[in-house]
């Protein structure tokens, strides 16, 4: 589907344990051998990309305005729904591997930012108890790729390429000793060009998302601090955003593409205060409140610019589906105090898909994260785990489509699936810059 373009000395990583070494190695047998002897059976093309804390009562006005022109095109070649979350406290890490196992959190295994043992280590891709869709689409013996999925590291062997959620914390300069951060291990080679440091983003890149000129040059540290973590946002995103648009040209075929951004989610938690003051009642100064007033609706913007970027990067014979894990809302008091993190979280997020085998605009029921796997897999006429907990969203594909190829069932995907028989964490070099990241956003404390 075509789119339309907006303007604009770490220590070397190790695996934790033998067992899991055997595992990868394994997995990468596994991955060998899905694609041996085997034709992608469908022919059928699907991109989805994830957009973490998307939110329709942001993006509407802005679709109003005319500021989103390829989600509009998205939307009006195709169809548009809210996405329920999971509740209570929507954590992105557990919905995030919903949304890519079509399973509720006691059945894929993710609980959490941090896993509840000593050290508190993150949770890993290798925690996983569920098969993801580009697992399952894989061995079926459909190529694929992910870029960037939250709970991604270790990247795993898989029939295509997965490069891991480190991404935007492996800086360049260490990126290619980091073992496990993609997946073939040759390809963080390829990739270390792409990714960008914080000092490689310069004022001019962050002007246009800031108001004024007082951010360049201040004394004012909560000024200096409020343009710097924007910096950081921006930088990262640039550099999923580099990584995926070098993958697509690279002339890989891919069936299938998972991509996860999550700088609007971070914008969002730090000057959602600055777009809607009322949501607090602390002091911010006119110039702290004015600088960053505008930048959310304007990193919508640049959201989608890479929607657009991807989409048609991916092929016009594609689907293109965007998704978000939760909304948003602004802080808030309570009895109990001011309320941030994943209290900021709002149980509705969004859907938009449009070409081959999605339907035209019309009404629907609201649709959950559980059900994207479960869709996905329709769409390449795959059958769908009766232990998945999500459903094939037959308001959302085409009615004629279905009618074609019609939803077919496997009782479980899991059998197929070796998991590790150690429970020893497996630690990143960059693990704890990452924690404290969310404890900046109030994640964890």
């Amino acid at each position: 589907m075509a789119t339309a373009r907006g303007k604009n000395g770490r220590p070397t990583t190790r695996v934790v344990g033998a067992t899991i070494v055997a595992v990868l190695i394994l997995a990468a047998l596994v991955a060998a051998l899905a694609g041996c002897g085997r034709e992608s059976a469908s022919g059928r093309r699907v991109i989805l990309i994830g957009i973490d804390g998307m939110d329709w009562r942001v993006a509407d006005p802005l679709l109003a305005q005319g500021k989103l022109p390829n989600l509009a095109r998205i939307i009006e070649d195709g169809v548009r729904r809210d996405l329920r979350s999971l509740e209570p406290r929507m954590k992105s890490p557990i919905i995030w591997t919903t949304i890519a196992t079509g399973k509720a959190p006691h059945k894929h295994g993710i609980s959490n930012f941090l896993e509840d043992m000593p050290g508190q280590p993150l949770f890993s891709s290798l925690r996983w108890k569920a098969r993801s869709i580009w697992d399952i689409l894989g061995e079926k013996g459909h190529r694929v790729g992910v870029i960037n999925w939250m709970v991604g590291w270790p990247a795993l062997p898989t029939n295509g390429y997965w490069v891991s959620d480190r991404i935007g914390y492996a800086r360049e300069e260490y990126f290619e000793s980091m073992e496990h951060v993609t997946y073939p291990e040759e390809l963080r080679t390829e990739l270390a060009p792409f990714v960008r440091t914080v000092d490689e983003t310069s004022d001019d890149d962050i002007a246009y998302y800031l108001n004024g000129d007082a951010w360049r040059a201040t004394d004012n540290l909560t000024l200096q601090g409020g343009a710097q973590g924007f910096r950081e946002i921006y930088t990262v995103d640039e550099s999923v955003r580099a990584i995926t648009n070098h993958l697509l040209e690279s002339g890989e075929e891919l069936d299938f593409l998972a991509v996860y951004i999550n700088g609007l989610d971070i914008c969002c938690h730090r000057y959602w205060a600055q777009m809607d003051p009322s949501t607090v009642d602390l002091f911010q100064s006119d110039e702290f409140i004015e600088t960053f007033s505008d930048l959310i609706p304007r990193y919508y913007e640049r959201i989608d610019e890479l929607i657009g970027e991807f989409a048609d990067g991916f092929g016009d014979d594609a689907t293109v589906i965007v998704c978000s894990d939760h909304g948003f809302r602004g802080p808030f008091r309570s009895k109990d105090g001011l309320k941030l993190g994943t209290w900021m979280h709002r149980p509705v997020g969004v859907i938009a898909a449009a070409g081959p085998g999605i339907g035209g605009p019309r009404e629907g029921s609201e649709a959950s994260v559980m059900d994207i796997t479960p869709t996905i897999l329709a769409l390449f006429g795959e059958s769908v785990g009766r232990d998945m907990d999500g459903y094939v969203l037959t308001d959302v594909v085409d009615e004629s489509f279905l009618e074609r190829n019609p939803v077919s069932f496997v009782d479980t995907y899991e059998a197929e699936r070796t998991e590790p028989d150690t429970d020893e964490p497996v630690i990143s070099p960059v693990d704890e810059e990452i924690k404290e990241r969310l404890r900046s956003l109030g994640y964890i404390e």
